[in-house]
């Protein structure tokens, strides 16, 4: 089973993903994470933008980020394809890219 939380970045306190249209956005990054074999995946909330969420895939956070929206407006259609881009960031970072994406 895949862990997804929720973090303020500011203290690391978990908080929870309540809105009522973000489940099924949830459940599709379930079952994208299973797919791609990540057992845990984190979303940090920026301390200065709190509608960033910056993503975390397994042990590697990223330099990547999501807007909340996706998961207050349940944009559920669009989430594969952004989890896809983290995964894209995930890969320059271990490739040695990342320190030119900032």
């Amino acid at each position: 089973m895949v862990e997804i939380k929720f973090r303020n970045e500011a203290d690391g306190q978990e908080f929870q993903m309540t809105h009522p249209k973000a489940a099924r956005v949830l459940s599709d990054i379930q079952t994208w994470a299973q797919r791609n074999a990540f057992e845990h995946v984190a979303f940090w909330r920026d301390p200065e933008d709190q509608h960033k969420l910056w993503v975390q895939l397994g042990d590697d956070r990223l330099n990547y980020w999501i807007h909340d929206s996706t998961f207050t407006e349940g944009k559920h259609e669009t989430v594969e394809m952004q989890m896809d881009y983290a995964r894209g960031a995930q890969r320059r970072s271990a490739a040695g890219y990342g320190k030119f994406d900032k």
